[in-house]
Protein backbone atom coordinates (compact mmCIF):
# COMPACT_ATOMS: atom_id res chain seq x y z
CA UNK A 1 0.00 0.00 0.00
CA UNK A 2 1.50 3.43 -1.46
CA UNK A 3 1.46 5.71 2.03
CA UNK A 4 0.55 9.53 0.71
CA UNK A 5 2.26 12.62 1.82
CA UNK A 6 1.04 14.35 5.09
CA UNK A 7 2.05 17.32 6.43
CA UNK A 8 0.55 20.31 6.97
CA UNK A 9 -2.14 21.97 7.72
CA UNK A 10 -3.29 23.25 3.93
CA UNK A 11 -6.37 21.24 2.49
CA UNK A 12 -5.98 17.03 0.76
CA UNK A 13 -4.91 18.20 -2.24
CA UNK A 14 -4.80 15.68 -6.21
CA UNK A 15 -2.53 17.43 -8.67
CA UNK A 16 -3.76 15.98 -12.02
CA UNK A 17 -0.99 16.68 -15.15
CA UNK A 18 -2.68 16.09 -18.54
CA UNK A 19 0.53 18.01 -20.12
CA UNK A 20 4.53 17.13 -20.28
CA UNK A 21 7.33 19.07 -21.36
CA UNK A 22 5.98 22.20 -20.81
CA UNK A 23 9.01 25.12 -21.53
CA UNK A 24 11.87 22.34 -20.53
CA UNK A 25 14.27 24.62 -22.36
CA UNK A 26 12.84 27.63 -20.42
CA UNK A 27 12.33 26.17 -17.19
CA UNK A 28 15.56 24.44 -16.83
CA UNK A 29 15.66 25.08 -12.73
CA UNK A 30 11.92 24.76 -11.89
CA UNK A 31 9.27 22.44 -13.20
CA UNK A 32 5.86 21.69 -11.64
CA UNK A 33 6.97 18.27 -10.27
CA UNK A 34 9.59 20.22 -8.65
CA UNK A 35 7.15 22.94 -7.35
CA UNK A 36 5.16 20.28 -5.69
CA UNK A 37 7.71 18.79 -4.35
CA UNK A 38 8.22 21.99 -3.10
CA UNK A 39 4.77 23.15 -2.27
CA UNK A 40 3.55 19.63 -0.60
CA UNK A 41 4.21 20.76 3.26
CA UNK A 42 1.70 23.24 3.00
CA UNK A 43 -1.06 20.91 2.40
CA UNK A 44 -2.62 18.01 4.30
CA UNK A 45 -1.72 15.77 1.26
CA UNK A 46 -0.91 16.22 -1.90
CA UNK A 47 -0.82 13.41 -4.77
CA UNK A 48 -0.65 13.79 -8.54
CA UNK A 49 -2.36 12.25 -11.15
CA UNK A 50 -0.78 12.13 -14.27
CA UNK A 51 -2.26 11.75 -17.60
CA UNK A 52 -2.13 12.05 -21.35
CA UNK A 53 1.46 12.91 -22.49
CA UNK A 54 2.49 13.58 -19.18
CA UNK A 55 2.56 9.51 -17.85
CA UNK A 56 5.66 9.33 -19.71
CA UNK A 57 7.44 11.26 -17.28
CA UNK A 58 6.81 7.74 -15.12
CA UNK A 59 8.27 5.53 -17.39
CA UNK A 60 11.38 4.20 -16.71
CA UNK A 61 13.89 3.98 -19.73
CA UNK A 62 17.55 3.14 -19.19
CA UNK A 63 18.83 5.40 -22.31
CA UNK A 64 16.75 8.48 -21.32
CA UNK A 65 18.51 11.69 -20.59
CA UNK A 66 17.79 15.45 -19.72
CA UNK A 67 19.72 16.93 -22.54
CA UNK A 68 18.59 18.40 -26.32
CA UNK A 69 20.83 19.46 -28.96
CA UNK A 70 19.78 22.86 -30.38
CA UNK A 71 22.49 23.18 -33.02
CA UNK A 72 26.15 22.97 -32.26
CA UNK A 73 24.95 23.30 -28.87
CA UNK A 74 24.08 20.22 -26.24
CA UNK A 75 21.71 21.88 -23.55
CA UNK A 76 22.63 19.57 -20.80
CA UNK A 77 20.76 21.31 -17.97
CA UNK A 78 16.98 20.10 -18.62
CA UNK A 79 14.84 18.63 -15.94
CA UNK A 80 15.13 14.72 -15.47
CA UNK A 81 11.18 14.80 -14.78
CA UNK A 82 11.80 10.64 -14.09
CA UNK A 83 13.61 12.03 -11.38
CA UNK A 84 11.30 14.05 -10.17
CA UNK A 85 8.69 11.35 -10.21
CA UNK A 86 10.96 8.87 -8.21
CA UNK A 87 11.39 11.86 -5.63
CA UNK A 88 7.54 12.44 -5.11
CA UNK A 89 7.29 9.02 -4.32
CA UNK A 90 10.33 8.95 -1.74
CA UNK A 91 8.12 11.81 -0.15
CA UNK A 92 5.37 10.26 0.24
CA UNK A 93 3.29 11.34 -3.20
CA UNK A 94 0.87 8.98 -4.44
CA UNK A 95 1.88 8.90 -8.27
CA UNK A 96 -1.35 7.84 -9.96
CA UNK A 97 -1.12 6.87 -13.79
CA UNK A 98 -3.83 6.71 -16.14
CA UNK A 99 -3.05 2.89 -18.16
CA UNK A 100 -4.79 3.94 -20.85
CA UNK A 101 -2.73 6.95 -22.39
CA UNK A 102 0.73 4.84 -20.63
CA UNK A 103 -0.54 1.87 -23.30
CA UNK A 104 -1.89 4.01 -26.17
CA UNK A 105 1.62 5.57 -25.78
CA UNK A 106 3.23 2.38 -26.57
CA UNK A 107 4.44 1.77 -23.05
CA UNK A 108 4.02 -1.42 -20.94
CA UNK A 109 2.49 -0.46 -17.14
CA UNK A 110 5.35 -2.99 -15.84
CA UNK A 111 7.77 -0.45 -17.02
CA UNK A 112 6.58 2.82 -14.69
CA UNK A 113 8.59 3.88 -12.06
CA UNK A 114 9.02 1.82 -8.58
CA UNK A 115 5.86 3.00 -6.47
CA UNK A 116 3.91 4.33 -8.93
CA UNK A 117 -0.20 3.10 -9.09
CA UNK A 118 -1.35 2.48 -12.46
CA UNK A 119 -5.11 2.96 -13.19
CA UNK A 120 -8.20 3.11 -15.33
CA UNK A 121 -9.18 6.58 -16.06
CA UNK A 122 -12.49 5.62 -14.53
CA UNK A 123 -10.50 4.58 -11.62
CA UNK A 124 -8.46 7.53 -11.46
CA UNK A 125 -11.43 9.57 -11.53
CA UNK A 126 -13.01 8.12 -8.76
CA UNK A 127 -10.52 8.90 -6.00
CA UNK A 128 -10.93 12.46 -6.86
CA UNK A 129 -13.79 12.52 -3.88
CA UNK A 130 -10.89 11.95 -1.68
CA UNK A 131 -9.42 14.97 -2.04
CA UNK A 132 -10.57 18.45 -0.67
CA UNK A 133 -9.26 19.77 -3.86
CA UNK A 134 -8.28 19.02 -7.81
CA UNK A 135 -5.71 20.98 -8.92
CA UNK A 136 -4.86 21.09 -13.01
CA UNK A 137 -1.27 21.90 -13.46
Amino acid sequence: MTTTARTGPGPSVLCVLDRAYRGAVEAQFFHALYGLLDLHGQFERMDVALRGAAVTMAVEEDIYRPSVRLGTMVLDTLPDYRGSVRDLVAEGFEVLVDRDAVTALGFAPERLVTGTTCLAPAELAGRWPRYDQVWFV
